[in-house]
C-alpha cells in the first residue's frame, strides 16, 4: 500500500453556503460568532490535499499522534478550542461554564421538528440518519425562503428568522467540519450538537453547556486513521487540519487568523506537490518545530485520565483515544516519560444508536488530572524533556510489549476484549494447577 494514498476531502465551502452566509445579517452573524466563533473563517479556506495525503502518511493509529523520526506531536483539545475562538465565544464561556465532554446522541424527529420551527407531517426529509444540504438550503438558506415553504413551518416569520443562525450552523457543521461526503449528506447528531451549542442541553433539570473542540477532535483521528487504512474520503476537518499543521511548522511567528499564516512565515505560499511535502516532513526536525502556539491561551490543562492515562474523546462516528501526556511540550511543559499505556480501549464506531456505557466516560472526564500555570516553563516555546524519554520513546515505537489490564469496557474493539479474556482465562488454568 502506498504509504501516502490519495483520497478525497474538502477543498472548498460550497459556493451555497457562502451565498447564504452572505444573505445572514448582523445580529445572525454576531450568534454564529457567539457560539461557533471563528469555524465561519473555514468558509474562506481552500484545502491543500497533496499536504494532508502526505500528512497522513505520518499518523500512528495506536497512539493518535504524527510521529516525525523520534518526534511526536498531535492536535490537542487546547490548540483547537483557542484556534476557533473569538472574544464572542470567550465572552459565552465565562457566562455559561462548559462540561468537559459532550455525547452527541442522535435527535428524535420530534426534536428536529421543535428545534426547527418544522410541522411533523412535512418533515419528510429529516426522517432518516441524515438530511440534505440542498434540503435545509432552500427552507434557510435566504430571506425570502419562507414564503415558499411557510406551509412546512410551524413558526412566524421572526421566529422562522431567529432560527437561520442554527440552521447554517448545522449546514455549516455537516459540509466542514463533519463532512460525509462529496454528496453533501448532513448526519443528524450534527442537529443536536448544533442545538446544544446554542442553547445548551437539559440535563436532570439543569442546563448545561459543552465545547466543541473534543468532538471535532475525535472525528479528526477517526478520519486520519481510516484514511491511512485505505478510506476514499476524510470525514473529519482537513482544514483545520491543515491550519494546525501550519501552525506548528511556523517557528516563531504563529498564525493568528484560520485563513492566512501571517506575512512573515515562509509556507505561507507553499501550497505544494506531494514529493515536496515528503521531503520537508522527512527531513523536518524538533528545532524546526513551533511547539507551543503563540496563540496557546489555556493556562490549566488536561494531560490524562483518573483511572487510565488515556480518555475518551467522543465525535459524531466514533470514540477514539486521548492522551496528551504524550505532548506536553504543546502545552509548554517539559516532555516527562509517560506511563505504558493500552491505546485500544477506547477504539469504537458509533452507528444510529446511543453510545454504551456512555456514563462511565463520562465519569473518566469529571476526574481528570490537570496542570496547572506553574508547570510551564520559561521557554515554554522549547520546553525540552527528561533524560529518560527518548529511550522511552524508541521502546515504544519498536513496540516493546507490556501486560495488558485487566479491565476492559464494552466500547473496546471485539479483537482486544477476546485477547484481554484469552489472558485471563491462561493465568486462572495457571493458578489451578
Amino acid at each position: 500500500m502506498d504509504r501516502f494514498p490519495k483520497f478525497d476531502m474538502v477543498i472548498e465551502a460550497p459556493a451555497l453556503l457562502k451565498m447564504w452566509y452572505n444573505d445572514l445579517n448582523t445580529f445572525h452573524k454576531r450568534d454564529l460568532n457567539k457560539y461557533i466563533g471563528a469555524l465561519t473563517e473555514l468558509i474562506n479556506m481552500v484545502g491543500w490535499p497533496e499536504l494532508v495525503e502526505v500528512l497522513t502518511g505520518y499518523w500512528d493509529n495506536v497512539r493518535m499522534v504524527f510521529r516525525f523520526g523520534t518526534m511526536e506531536i498531535t492536535p490537542i483539545i487546547e490548540e483547537i478550542r483557542d484556534g476557533i475562538d473569538t472574544v464572542g465565544t470567550g465572552l459565552e464561556r465565562r457566562v455559561r461554564k462548559q462540561e468537559s465532554i459532550l455525547i452527541p446522541n442522535k435527535p428524535t424527529l420530534e426534536d428536529i421538528t421543535n428545534w426547527l420551527g418544522l410541522r411533523k407531517d412535512y418533515a419528510y426529509w429529516a426522517e432518516g440518519p441524515s438530511i440534505s444540504f440542498r434540503d435545509l438550503y432552500v427552507r434557510f438558506g435566504h430571506a425570502s425562503f419562507y414564503a415558499n415553504y411557510n406551509q412546512e413551518f410551524k413558526v412566524t416569520f421572526k421566529e422562522w428568522d431567529g432560527i437561520r443562525p442554527l440552521a447554517f450552523t448545522i449546514a455549516l457543521l455537516g459540509t466542514m467540519v463533519f463532512p460525509q461526503g462529496p454528496s453533501l449528506s448532513i448526519n443528524t447528531r450534527l442537529i443536536m450538537l448544533a442545538h446544544i451549542l446554542f442553547h445548551g442541553h437539559l440535563n436532570q433539570g439543569q442546563v448545561k453547556y459543552y465545547p466543541i473542540a473534543p468532538v471535532i477532535l475525535s472525528d479528526m483521528y477517526r478520519a486520519l486513521g481510516r484514511c491511512k487504512e485505505g478510506h476514499r474520503y476524510f470525514q473529519g476537518c482537513n482544514l483545520l487540519l491543515q491550519w494546525w499543521i501550519l501552525s506548528h511548522l511556523a517557528k516563531g511567528h504563529g498564525t493568528q487568523q484560520l485563513h492566512t499564516l501571517d506575512n512573515n512565515n515562509s509556507l505561507k505560499g507553499l501550497n505544494d506537490t506531494r514529493g515536496r511535502w515528503t521531503q520537508i516532513f522527512s527531513e523536518l526536525r524538533e528545532d524546526n518545530i513551533q511547539w507551543m502556539f503563540d496563540r496557546f491561551i489555556s493556562k490549566d490543562v488536561i494531560v490524562r485520565g483518573h483511572r487510565q492515562l488515556v480518555l475518551p474523546l467522543l465525535g459524531i462516528r466514533g470514540i477514539r483515544p486521548y492522551a496528551p501526556i504524550r505532548v506536553l511540550r504543546q502545552f509548554g511543559r517539559v516532555q516527562t516519560t509517560p506511563p505504558n499505556v493500552y491505546y485500544r480501549i477506547y477504539v469504537f464506531d458509533i452507528g444510529d444508536d446511543r453510545v454504551h456505557e456512555a456514563s462511565e466516560m463520562l465519569r473518566e472526564w469529571k476526574k481528570v488530572v490537570r496542570m496547572d500555570e506553574k508547570t510551564i516553563v520559561v521557554d515554554r516555546f522549547n520546553a525540552g524533556y527528561d533524560q529518560t524519554y527518548k529511550a522511552w520513546l524508541k521502546d515504544d515505537i519498536q513496540g516493546i510489549s507490556f501486560p495488558v489490564p485487566n479491565i476492559y469496557r464494552s466500547v473496546e474493539d471485539k479483537e482486544s476484549k477476546a485477547l484481554i479474556e484469552l489472558r485471563g482465562e491462561k493465568r486462572s488454568s495457571g493458578n489451578a494447577q
